[in-house]
């Protein structure tokens, strides 16, 4: 769950009819296309130049919960943030908002793993922990 006393990323973005489903509303598998898209643009963005030459994340573990369905041309509200680190791993929380009504739509939370550019894990250090309780 997204904590009001730490950092968080945004992002808006209007439901397009390529999301939508044969129910007529934006299909689940696009909810989670717009977590992994909000993870990366923030990591993009908070990231050193260095960083995101030497570092990247893969998402280990996702569990989401839908909560109320999005339509063709929905203003959509995306929010994320980082929770709890281990040496490798960090849980990051998304919730995914109407804007219009901000009605909770979906919530998420995921296990993400620092991997060098060979693939293997990396210690996250605290340069990396400071980026992401400073944004």
């Amino acid at each position: 769950m997204i904590q009001a006393d730490l950092p968080v990323f945004e992002k808006r973005r209007i439901a397009t009819e390529e999301e939508i489903d044969d129910l007529d509303h934006v299909n689940n598998v696009v909810y989670v296309q717009w977590a992994n898209d909000i993870a990366t643009e923030h990591w993009t963005t908070v990231a050193t130049p260095e960083m995101l030459d030497t570092f990247g994340w893969v998402m280990l573990k996702h569990c989401i919960e839908y909560k109320k369905a999005a339509v063709l041309g929905d203003k959509i509200l995306i929010k994320t943030q980082v929770g709890r680190a281990t040496n490798v791993r960090y849980e990051r929380y998304i919730e995914i908002y109407n804007e219009t009504t901000m009605d909770l739509l979906v919530k998420t939370t995921s296990d993400w793993c620092a991997i060098d550019k060979n693939g293997r894990p990396i210690k996250i250090s605290q340069e990396m922990r400071d980026l992401f309780e400073t944004t």
